[in-house]
């Protein structure tokens, strides 16, 4: 499972368990097999700081399955490209697979008397509102407030490190391919708000990012589209909820898909709108090989041929259909 896949599973727990409907996870008996199989990962994270503190049918169906994979995978290397991750993302990539409460309580466990011995004193990045992050910055000053593994505390502080990992990989990407700034994204990676409205904000940074990979990955398409598409989306997240099945109207050039056109267009068709509110008037011209009516076979009224000078070709008619739309009023 991706990182955003365990990140909306952990949230799930996270809010199924403050609701008061799951308590087998509590339960004693649910342990793992051995401490030393999810100790050692944190145990070689703390090594790490002692050094460094010392088409059609089936064939259809596998197109969609290869562009799928081929979206995954690119979104997958996003996540893989930072370098500079501080002590509590590096945990949650250790973490985030745990596969038992009691296990999750065990490595905050060890984790916690760490920094309160002062046998680590990991560097964590300027504006985390984890709880970890918190403690950290206590534990380097000498005086770590007590915290209680109990109840949600440990799931929360999991949940909250993995959300601070994903908000700076989003930021990373959509800062790093010049689509948008910091100050766009600002209401997408604050951490005023609580923690649902928080994994709210990620699935809809992680709604953007598929967007623009996407035509990146199968359209090609390049920075002089992403950009102002990528202003499209932030703007109507800034003003709605997470909505996954919004059809985002972004402007296309006919160039940037000339390269997906069949051979001979058989379907032609423009969009036009004129005045506001009760003068608002619409316009539709669509150019067509077919008549828009049986009746239009038999006569050359609002049609258009390809003339060819090659008597062997057949010739191709286009069919013309305007249609007008516009308020009218009846007393």
């Amino acid at each position: 499972m991706d990182t955003y896949g365990l990140l909306a599973v952990w949230s799930g727990y996270l809010f199924v368990m403050m609701s008061g409907d799951l308590y087998d996870w509590f339960d004693d008996s649910f342990l793992f097999h051995s401490g030393e199989i999810y100790f050692s990962p944190l145990l070689d994270l703390k090594k790490k700081l002692d050094g460094s503190c010392v088409s059609g049918n089936r064939n259809g169906m596998e197109k969609i399955k290869c562009d799928t994979e081929a979206v995954d995978s690119s979104i997958k290397s996003i996540f893989s490209e930072r370098r500079d991750l501080d002590f509590a993302e590096q945990l949650w990539c250790k973490m985030k697979c745990v596969s038992s409460y009691q296990e999750l309580i065990a490595c905050f466990t060890l984790v916690l008397e760490s920094l309160e011995c002062g046998e680590i004193q990991p560097w964590i990045h300027h504006g985390s509102g984890s709880l970890l992050s918190k403690l950290i910055q206590q534990s380097c000053h000498g005086k770590m407030e007590a915290v209680s593994l109990t109840g949600i505390t440990p799931v929360q502080m999991l949940l909250e490190i993995g959300l601070d990992k994903m908000k700076k990989d989003y930021v990373s990407f959509f800062i790093g391919q010049e689509l948008a700034t910091l100050t766009s994204l600002d209401c997408f990676i604050s951490t005023s708000v609580d923690l649902q409205e928080q994994v709210h904000c990620v699935q809809k940074l992680h709604h953007m990012l598929e967007i623009m990979v996407s035509c990146t990955v199968l359209l090609q398409f390049k920075h002089e589209s992403l950009f102002p598409w990528t202003q499209i989306c932030i703007k109507y997240y800034r003003e709605n909820p997470l909505d996954e099945k919004h059809v985002f109207q972004l402007p296309v050039s006919s160039a940037l898909v000339k390269k997906f056109y069949p051979d001979h267009l058989e379907v032609w068709k423009v969009d036009m709108s004129s005045g506001h509110g009760p003068k608002e008037a619409k316009t539709t011209w669509q150019v067509s090989t077919n008549p828009p009516v049986e009746h239009m076979m038999s006569n050359n009224t609002g049609l258009l041929s390809d003339s060819t000078v090659n008597a062997g070709i057949e010739e191709k008619m286009y069919f013309i259909t305007v249609v007008k739309c516009s308020q009218v009023h009846f007393r």
